[in-house]
Parts: C-alpha cells; sequence; structure tokens
C-alpha cells in the first residue's frame, strides 16, 4: 500500500524533467526541433550511463544551441554565408553564418561536457565487461598456483 501523501518527483529515475520549451521558444519548428533534440541527448546519455538529474541545465543548454544552430543554419541555406550590404553593396558575413558558428562552437563545448562527443563518449560513460567464452586452449593458459 502506497502512502497518499508522498508524491512522485519528476527525475527521480535519473533523467532530468523536460524543459518547457513553448516557455523558450515562439516557433512550431524550433519547439519541435528542441523536444527531438532533448530525447537524442537523453537517450544517448542513459545509453553511456552518464545521464543524471543534475546535467538537467546543461542538457537544456546544449539543446538551445542545438535550436539556434538549425535555425541560423536555415537562413544561411537560403541566403548564403556573405551578404552585400545595404548601402554599400560591400560583401559582409551573413549575421546568420556568425550565429551558426557561435552555437556550433558552444556545442562543442557542452557535447565535451556531457560526454556526447565521439572523442569523450569512450572515457565518459561506464565500460561494460564482456566475459570471455572460454575455449580449449585456455586449459593450457591457467595460472600456476605457488
Amino acid at each position: 500500500m502506497t502512502d497518499p501523501t508522498f508524491a512522485a518527483i519528476s527525475g527521480g529515475d535519473g533523467t532530468p524533467p523536460e524543459p518547457d520549451w513553448r516557455s523558450i521558444f515562439t516557433e512550431d519548428d524550433d519547439i519541435a526541433c528542441a523536444t527531438v533534440q532533448w530525447g537524442l541527448v537523453v537517450r544517448e546519455m542513459r545509453d553511456a550511463s552518464t545521464l543524471a538529474v543534475a546535467n538537467g541545465h546543461a542538457i537544456k543548454r546544449l539543446v538551445e544551441f542545438r535550436v539556434q544552430y538549425e535555425r541560423a543554419a536555415r537562413q544561411v541555406a537560403e541566403s548564403g554565408p556573405i551578404l552585400k550590404a545595404k548601402r554599400s553593396r560591400v560583401p559582409q558575413y551573413n549575421p546568420h553564418w556568425i550565429v551558426m558558428r557561435q552555437a556550433d562552437d558552444n556545442i562543442r563545448v557542452a557535447e565535451i561536457e556531457l560526454g556526447i562527443s565521439p572523442l569523450r563518449r569512450g572515457k565518459a560513460g561506464k565500460v561494460n565487461r564482456v566475459k570471455k567464452a572460454p575455449r580449449a586452449a585456455d586449459a593450457f593458459l591457467k595460472p600456476v598456483s605457488k
């Protein structure tokens, strides 16, 4: 019998609660992207045994940067990384290109901190030891006790 005075706490299973993306983003595409990215990161970290409630804020920042990157990348895909200034017609960097590059740098740092980047993936997670199948040669290679 459960005590009715106890309420379930979100994150009790080690998974941080997903933020309310509607309070952060206004575009439906951004909200959908954030939801998908949150799921990807949480599953990746759960599979690597590195997921904890304490990582929630860092995961949120990573997702926000990924959404910003995607938004800026769409704009750069439409208009290119170089634009001509309106008055002088001098070529200049597209502001969305700059946002995209800065978001990429922040994504890279956040992924390293969370152990998601390919370089850190093997170092961050728990190592699953697999017992080797016995072979006939093992009988001849047993250590000799003194």
